[in-house]
């Protein structure tokens, strides 16, 4: 994405926050700035087929829609100080063009305001050079006249006599700009001639386009609207909004062809990026039917286990960066994707349905730090969640009569994520505002934390069946129990503990190690043991957290151990505890939570069990060990066999 003005892009942020947003709201402020103009206008084209010649800023953005558009600007960075010459003269021919066609009419004066705007967009720095700059000025008019205007602007009047009009009109705005001595200048008075003006007209016409750009030069330049880096509430507040508009933008995509073509332009607004998506098919990356691609990756036969590829190892779930200058490191069938794409560096990128990656989106020419950037991270998130949706309804098999079927299941996952987001975002926005209370960044991490954990919950909901099986049997990782418990009591202690009057205690082995687990799940499980207990003790009571090493099976285990004051299980209760909808509710905590948590930890290759009686209960978790059962000195007190 281009570099804009920085005044322009924080009337765009400003406008953004307004109620009744419209595309002419927006097509305002953005038609005082040529990158983000075109950017536009090259969506549109990209986005929609048969585009009218002479389509309008406003039309563009009303036809990509607002939220697209909110998604593009907010992707825009501020232009250095030094480009701040370049967009004057800009706005300077852009303003006598439009004059001058209006004047004359004999060219579209929208057009000429374009042209004139793009016409020295060859010194900004950073910008498209070339025919990449073309490809952007065809998207603007299909015609080309708008791109002959600006590759022609500084051509002689000989050379240009017979031209299009608008050629003509921006040969002459900018020969009357950079002119000192314009009576003087044969070629000007030529070019007038060739419009039937004369030097009167040329004068008041310059005048009149004088005093319009320095009104709009002033208005986006002005130091009290736009600071030269914005403060940190400002990018948080664009980093919100970005977010909701990638989410609004392809959450609303209707079947998986809609989401390919919107993922498409919004990567080429964000990244200027083409994107592909590979299936892992068995041990194969194959391009889905619906996401375009060149019909030569169907030929090649795309490892998904070939441990050298960056295709591969992004199959296995790595983020991998490849580069035509370290081509030799990599297989030569990551080159031919390369060459097939077009691409000098590919940012290989896993998509998964919890740990286990079922796709590859691979980016196009984007620089190695894209993968660290907070818009990618939220492109890659709506994504995933919208994928994950519309191939769960493609393959939703029919429900019973007395059931909710996946495809309900998955739309209500879609819309609860929507609000989630708002709160992830806002929670950022509150993060910068008070970022230096140490305290109040430490309850807003937790409570980010919890919002992704939600997050991937939802997100396993409504992903594949296939996908939910291939999470429940991959392996675990190492974590750090007592870790985990520790953050548990912490983030409940001011919302769970205190206000129920529950005195905690946490009796933790410092030589406990690692289990071989899933984090969320295991803070799931304690969490549900921990509220269960909390109900059981309205009066509130004492509530004890303890780790010890012991055995499951003859291999080294963790035993997590929580115990509770309350006054113990009915032994109606206890013979069926770990089934669902069993709950007492006014006297024990059991119910959904127990069934919930059994299958969890049974998920994980562990077990659990509960002794109960009238001094209190006790749920004892039995996991693996990362040592893998490597340490025989399993404590004595802690071991089932």
């Amino acid at each position: 994405m281009p570099e804009v003005h920085p005044g322009v892009l924080a009337r765009l942020v400003s406008t953004l926050g307004q109620d009744g947003l419209s595309g002419q709201a927006l097509a305002a402020h953005a038609g005082f700035d040529a990158p983000l103009a075109l950017a536009i206008f090259r969506c549109a084209h990209d986005g929609q087929q048969n585009l009218p010649a002479g389509l309008q800023l406003a039309d563009g953005i009303s036809r990509l829609g607002v939220d697209f558009v909110r998604t593009l600007v907010l992707a825009a960075h501020p232009r250095p100080a030094e480009g701040q010459a370049a967009w004057e003269n800009g706005i300077r021919v852009a303003s006598l063009a439009r004059r001058i066609a209006a004047h004359t009419q004999v060219c579209d004066e929208e057009q000429a305001w374009l042209a004139g705007l793009a016409h020295n967009l060859a010194e900004y720095a950073g910008f498209a050079p070339g025919d990449r700059l073309d490809e952007w000025l065809l998207a603007a008019d299909p015609g080309g006249f708008v791109a002959d205007a600006v590759r022609f602007c500084r051509a002689s009047p000989a050379r240009i006599r017979a031209a299009h009009p608008l050629v003509r009109v921006v040969q002459l705005a900018a020969s009357l700009t950079y002119s000192t001595h314009v009576n003087g200048n044969v070629g000007v008075r030529a070019s007038l001639g060739g419009l039937g003006l004369d030097a009167a007209e040329a004068e008041r016409l310059q005048k009149e386009a004088d005093y319009l750009a320095q009104e709009a030069i002033h208005r986006y330049s002005s130091r009290e609207i736009a600071p030269a880096a914005p403060d940190g509430l400002t990018q948080a507040y664009a980093v919100l909004v970005r977010a909701a508009a990638l989410q609004d933008f392809l959450g609303s995509a209707a079947d998986l062809e809609s989401l390919s073509r919107r993922a498409a332009l919004a990567a080429r607004a964000l990244f200027d990026a083409p994107v592909v998506l590979l299936r892992v098919e068995g041990s194969l990356l194959v391009p889905p039917s619906w996401w375009p691609a060149p019909a030569g990756l169907s030929a090649l036969a795309l490892p998904a286990d070939f441990v050298q590829s960056a295709l591969s190892r992004a199959a296995s779930g790595a983020t991998v960066f490849w580069q035509r200058a370290q081509a030799d490191q990599f297989p030569v069938i990551d080159a031919q994707v390369a060459r097939l794409l077009g691409a000098e560096t590919l940012l290989c990128e896993p998509l998964s349905a919890g740990e286990t990656p079922w796709a590859v989106l691979l980016a196009a020419n984007v620089c190695e730090d894209a993968a660290e950037l907070p818009a990618w991270k939220e492109f890659l998130r709506a994504l995933s969640g919208r994928l994950a949706v519309l191939q769960g309804a493609a393959a939703e098999p029919p429900a019973a009569a007395d059931a909710v079927s996946r495809h309900e299941v998955r739309k209500a996952v879609h819309e609860a994520s929507n609000p989630l987001t708002i709160i992830r975002n806002y929670v950022n926005l509150l993060s910068a505002k008070f970022a230096e209370d140490q305290d109040t960044q430490r309850d807003l991490a937790i409570i980010g934390s919890e919002i992704e954990r939600v997050a991937g919950i939802l997100q396993g909901l409504g992903a594949k069946r296939e996908a939910a099986a291939a999470e429940a049997a991959a392996p675990g990782i190492p974590v750090d129990v007592n870790q985990v418990i520790s953050e548990l009591v912490r983030m409940s202690l001011d919302t769970l503990f205190l206000p129920n009057k529950i005195n905690v205690q946490i009796d933790l082995d410092p030589a406990m190690g690692s289990v071989v687990t899933r984090r969320d799940q295991l803070k799931q499980v304690l969490l549900n043991l921990a509220k269960n207990a909390v109900e059981a003790m309205p009066r509130g009571g004492k509530l004890k957290f303890a780790t010890a090493r012991g055995e499951l099976g003859g291999q080294s285990c963790a035993v997590i151990a929580v115990q509770d004051s309350g006054p113990g299980l009915p032994e109606a209760v206890r013979e069926q505890l770990f089934r669902p909808a069993v709950s007492t509710k006014g006297g024990e905590h059991a119910g959904l939570g127990l069934y919930i948590s059994h299958n969890l930890v049974k998920a994980m290759g562990g077990a659990i069990e509960c002794d109960s009686g009238p001094n209190g209960t006790t749920f004892r978790i039995y996991l693996p060990m990362a040592d893998m059962g490597k340490n025989p000195a399993a404590q004595s007190g802690g071991q089932r066999k």
